[in-house]
């Protein structure tokens, strides 16, 4: 496993009190349980964004929804919705406004005059899985809350399971395809410069882009930005969001 994994898995350990597992054994649990069919670069991406919102995977507040055509999409549980929300030091309270058809969700932010407001209607949301069956008002509620605090606070690359189903529904592809004509010395390309580009991306976009340009040309750098430009540039896409996104919490 990758110095770069085990760093991050490091960082979840530190956050939730748990320095003294061993980061090895940590990511074997991971993969094992709530980041199950993870590839390796779909495992870095879960594990920046976990650290990235501060969600703890052990309790579902972040995990890997397996899509229908391969890949996987990170989830987000509606307990680590309320925890990224929470935890934004600006959120001044959160109002709902609900009745048969609809509910309206109101986030104050203390740096603004005036509330956001999203209404979600349960025409337009209602699924077919039992959750909205047994309990449609509440996860009405629940996609009402993702919703305004999208608009409030800017979070993406983010879903909940009911738009991980959604999009699983429409076929779109989570990750790229890789063609099995693999060039000659590619492994060796591969060990060479994945570790240094995944840094790269971590540091942003420009870091990325960088990086790229410096990477030896040829079929082996074509192959290997078709594999992995996917899950490098979401990391990098998450390292540029503003730090005024990422918010520090007391360990439950």
């Amino acid at each position: 496993m990758s110095n770069i994994v085990l760093s991050q898995v490091s960082k979840i350990a530190s956050a939730f009190n748990m320095q003294d597992v061993d980061p090895a054994e940590l990511a074997n649990t991971l993969v094992n349980t709530v980041f199950k069919k993870a590839t390796n670069d779909e495992f870095l991406s879960l594990l920046i964004v976990a650290n990235q919102y501060k969600l703890n995977p052990f309790t579902k507040e972040i995990y890997a929804f397996p899509a229908k055509g391969g890949g996987i999409t990170p989830v987000v549980g509606i307990d680590g919705w309320a925890r990224i929300i929470n935890d934004n030091p600006v959120c001044d309270g959160i109002q709902f406004e609900q009745d048969d058809e609809s509910c309206t969700c109101k986030i104050f932010r203390k740096d603004r005059n005036h509330p956001t407001v999203v209404t979600e209607y349960l025409s337009e949301c209602q699924g077919n899985s039992e959750p909205w069956k047994k309990y449609p008002k509440r996860m009405l509620r629940h996609k009402a809350l993702i919703q305004c605090a999208r608009v409030a606070f800017g979070f993406s690359g983010i879903y909940d399971e009911d738009e991980a189903r959604r999009i699983d529904d429409c076929h779109i592809p989570t990750v790229q395809t890789v063609s099995s004509d693999v060039p000659q010395g590619y492994e060796a390309y591969e060990q060479q410069h994945l570790d240094n580009m995944r840094a790269l991306a971590m540091e942003g976009t420009e870091a990325l882009q960088t990086g790229y340009a410096e990477l030896p040309q040829g079929d082996c750098k074509k192959y290997f930005w078709t594999k992995h430009s996917a899950s490098l540039k979401e990391a990098a896409q998450h390292a540029d969001q503003p730090q005024g996104q990422v918010y520090e919490h007391s360990p439950a």
